[in-house]
């Protein structure tokens, strides 16, 4: 590897912030965080609570938790009824989100949610337009085209499969990695400390208590060199790994009570995007012309799930 970071990991453990938006009725609370190329909304609400957009221009992803809101999310004429567990990904367009009972759901939007990133809590940590990162540019669109695309995720999870499942989908703009909530800590002769050339990672935990370990690699100036990162992040939380920052999560504490870890790329990874089988809706939106020189840009210790196919 080589290159710096061109910034350090955005951190929001969101019960130490005021949210960013709260709707006029109370009933919903939203704390955002945005990286170079999206952002992650996560909301508290209300029974009654209305999450709306008027004229998205792409696709977002709406993500609820184990013991999250149920939800009714309604696009293009087509509505659905999200239990907690569940994935939905909303077309362009008018949409609305209702909530039926309280509880957590986060909303994955992509840069094109201008608004939305205005509003991030470290927006200005992106004031020079993350110049690093590759573009985000839309992959081809889905076959049947834009609509609404529900997934209730406890069918893809094996229990009595491995510790490690990832669930991983894609939309034209992003990808989400959901894997299956954890019920023992992770081995520490296990990790995978690795890095992406040129694309972030968000990671966004529900549940449980999370170490995300963070290098960043020097360069000539000893004045700019950054401490490794070791803290410790309670839940609700999201963390915004930058390009070229060797990292590594594992969740910390005793065994039994469950953890949770979601991972959000945007634009998607073309190493996982052709991986044939990984991603489990790829039947459903296909790939760009060009892959090979797209294909690996992540490097370091990684485990077998997470090679190139």
């Amino acid at each position: 590897m080589s290159g710096v970071s061109k910034r350090q990991a955005s951190k929001s453990v969101f019960r130490d912030q005021e949210p960013q938006q709260v709707s006029q009725d109370g009933l919903a609370q939203t704390w955002i965080t945005r990286g170079g190329n999206f952002a992650v909304c996560m909301s508290e609400v209300k029974p009654g609570a209305v999450l709306a957009r008027d004229d998205n221009p792409e696709e977002y992803m709406v993500i609820v938790p184990p013991g999250g809101a149920s939800l009714t999310i309604k696009a293009g004429g087509d509505t659905v009824q999200a239990e907690p567990e569940s994935l939905t990904i909303v077309p362009p367009g008018a949409s609305q989100v209702t909530a039926q009972s309280a509880g957590k759901v986060a909303r994955i939007f992509s840069k094109a949610s201008a608004d939305v990133m205005a509003l991030a809590v470290n927006k200005d940590v992106y004031a020079d337009g993350a110049p690093e990162l590759a573009p985000p540019d839309l992959w081809p669109e889905p076959v049947g085209g834009y609509k609404l695309r529900h997934y209730p995720l406890a069918q893809y999870l094996d229990p009595k499969g491995d510790r490690i499942q990832p669930r991983c989908f894609r939309s034209t703009n992003m990808m989400v990695n959901l894997f299956g909530q954890f019920f023992t800590r992770r081995p520490t002769n296990s990790l995978s400390p690795h890095w992406h050339d040129d694309f972030e990672q968000g990671s966004l935990c529900f549940e449980g208590t999370w170490m995300h370990h963070m290098r960043y690699n020097w360069g000539a100036d000893l004045s700019t060199w950054v401490p490794d990162d070791h803290a410790e992040m309670p839940t609700p939380s999201v963390i915004i790994i930058p390009a070229l920052a060797i990292h590594t999560s594992r969740c910390i504490g005793q065994d039994g009570p469950s953890s949770s870890l979601y991972d959000i790329f945007c634009p998607p990874r073309m190493d996982f995007a052709s991986k044939k089988g990984f991603v489990i809706n790829e039947d459903e939106y296909p790939l760009p012309a060009l892959q090979g020189e797209q294909k690996i840009k992540t490097g370091g210790t990684l485990l077998s799930w997470q090679k190139p196919g």
